[in-house]
């Protein structure tokens, strides 16, 4: 199996799955939404997932994934949430009974085991200057379009309302008609998916979600999440043509403790702030470092728990794991695509930066910018921006902007808000400008 899901007491743990020692096992998402059915299908049956009051989903889970578990587990269970590491809690997606309201926070506080132990409901309001929604549901052609809206900071409990409400909107309007297949494509969270998955299910027979890890070019790949027909069974992959664009692969390298992964995080906001990005931007990492999407806002509010997390979900830096995630940007044909490798000149870290088509510099000294430089070279990546990292200074410093863009960013500390960062910003606008030639 490709992903693992246990179940402790009311806890459903899951996560993606490892060998015996600790080495990831690569899989494209047809593959994860095949074996997650699998496995709720043999819990049930054997008894095991029975059904009752309160389940509780805690672990890592691709946005795929989340539709067919919630699709599976739903029925069974009159309340389910969805543990929120930014939170510190579980946050309802799934009721049937007032003591746990849509969007509730379920509390909780951890064990040594990195468990959630159910703790109080609260239900937070929307905040009044919130003008509007945090996450956008409407249609484009025959496809329902879902967007995370980065014009505003909210919390994952907020856009489990806001996703319920534009649903809703749809309803009411006789747009959302129900009927054989539906196709989302779009940025989307864990939490948003979830709620999608459980309104939506009912109306149409099957549900089939964009993936962008395993798209070509010319084509838009989606993969079938929930069915409740025998046209189509979860796993199956449907493709739409489109028209080929230009894809630009950047890749964030340079020497270790130079605060890659906090860069790349700034950046990464830093471009879906502006309105000219690109709607298919996506960033990933190239590193098995157990930083996901999830961690920085986490080790703002709760740096222990970030970094116990971090140390669960961490890998090992392998050949079978650079194969793997080489492939994953091999296939990525979206117009802007920004990822992070680890801190070493590598043979792993060459063969997953051998797919990318330009490059940032991240270091603290002229012999490490040297290295990186001769190793981009030896692979023909276009160096677009050489930037030193330095932990003491108090400003950014630009020196140059073109032909290439050079200067210092300063102060990249785990927990820092840095997309404002001057240098963080001018390269957002390159990037953007790059990916629209």
């Amino acid at each position: 199996m490709t992903y693992s899901i246990h179940l402790k007491g009311d806890t459903l743990k899951v996560d993606f799955a490892k060998t015996d020692a600790g080495k990831p096992i690569p899989a494209d998402g047809d593959v994860i939404v095949q074996d997650v059915q699998t496995q709720v299908k043999q819990m049930i049956a054997s008894g095991e997932l029975s059904g009752g009051n309160l389940l509780k989903i805690n672990g890592r889970i691709s946005v795929g994934a989340s539709y067919t578990l919630a699709h599976e587990v739903a029925h069974l269970y009159r309340v389910v949430a969805v543990a929120d590491t930014r939170l510190g809690a579980y946050v309802v997606v799934s009721s049937t009974t007032p003591e746990y309201p849509l969007a509730s926070r379920v509390d909780a506080e951890r064990s040594r085991s990195v468990n959630f132990q159910t703790g109080e409901v609260t239900e937070v309001k929307r905040s009044a200057e919130l003008s509007t929604p945090s996450f956008f549901v409407r249609w484009e052609g025959d496809v329902l379009r879902v967007e995370i809206n980065n014009e505003v900071q909210v919390d994952g409990d907020q856009i489990v309302r806001d996703v319920k409400a534009q649903l809703q909107k749809l309803i009411n309007s006789g747009q959302l008609t129900g009927g054989k297949l539906l196709k989302i494509n779009g940025r989307s969270t864990v939490l948003a998916s979830f709620v999608l998955a459980l309104e939506l299910a009912h109306r149409y027979s099957a549900i089939a979600v964009f993936d962008p890890k395993i798209g070509d070019r010319g084509l838009d790949r989606y993969i079938i999440t929930i069915s409740h027909t025998p046209d189509y069974q979860v796993g199956d992959r449907i493709d739409l043509e489109r028209d080929p664009c230009q894809t630009v692969k950047v890749v964030l390298c340079g020497a270790p403790n130079t605060g890659k992964t906090v860069f790349r995080d700034g950046l990464k906001e830093a471009i879906l702030e502006r309105e000219d990005a690109p709607q298919d931007f996506y960033t990933i990492s190239g590193c098995p470092d157990g930083d996901g999407s999830w961690f920085a806002q986490t080790a703002q509010k709760y740096p222990e728990l970030a970094a116990e997390l971090k140390a669960e979900y961490k890998a090992k830096f392998t050949p079978e794991f650079a194969q793997g995630k080489a492939r994953t940007i091999e296939v990525i044909k979206n117009s802007l695509l920004l990822f992070d490798v680890g801190g070493k000149i590598s043979k792993e870290n060459e063969l997953i930066m051998a797919q990318a088509t330009h490059a940032v510099i991240l270091a603290k000294s002229e012999s490490e910018v040297a290295d990186w430089q001769e190793f981009c070279r030896k692979l023909n990546l276009t160096v677009i921006a050489i930037i030193y990292s330095s932990l003491d200074a108090t400003t950014d410093t630009i020196q140059t902007q073109t032909p290439q863009l050079r200067g210092t960013v300063h102060r990249l500390i785990r927990g820092e808000s840095v997309k404002t960062r001057p240098m963080i910003q001018e390269l957002a606008k390159q990037l953007v400008e790059l990916a629209s030639l």
